[in-house]
């Protein structure tokens, strides 16, 4: 869809990746078809080398900070060096959705 498109290109242009998923899971977050709510990205990028994994996280969270502000409601992130993705290409599981919505309170 055209958010998945913008997300794409955007993290293309910031980060140079050399490995780049853009997985939209809205439907297994209990949204309307064609939501574009929640995603999921693998990014593999030279940008990350000596990085913690906060700072690869805040920029991926700068290039996408329209998009963060408005209709992506989720972002689970794998940011990982070239080499680091060449000696373990893995993605962890993401767990599954709990349902609820950032606009929701809950109690302690």
């Amino acid at each position: 869809g055209p958010l998945a498109r913008t997300i794409r290109t955007k993290l293309d242009a910031a980060l140079q990746p050399t490995h780049l998923q853009v997985l939209d899971e809205s439907s297994r977050h209990g949204g309307p078809p064609g939501a574009e709510t929640h995603f999921a990205v693998v990014v593999v990028s030279g940008h990350f080398a000596g990085l913690p994994p906060l700072q690869r996280h805040r920029l991926i969270h700068a290039a996408l900070r329209a998009e963060l502000a408005g209709p992506l409601h989720a972002l689970a992130i794998v940011a990982k060096t070239p080499q680091q993705w060449e000696n373990d290409p893995h993605v962890p599981p993401r767990p599954p959705c709990l349902g609820g919505s950032k606009h929701e309170r809950h109690g302690d």
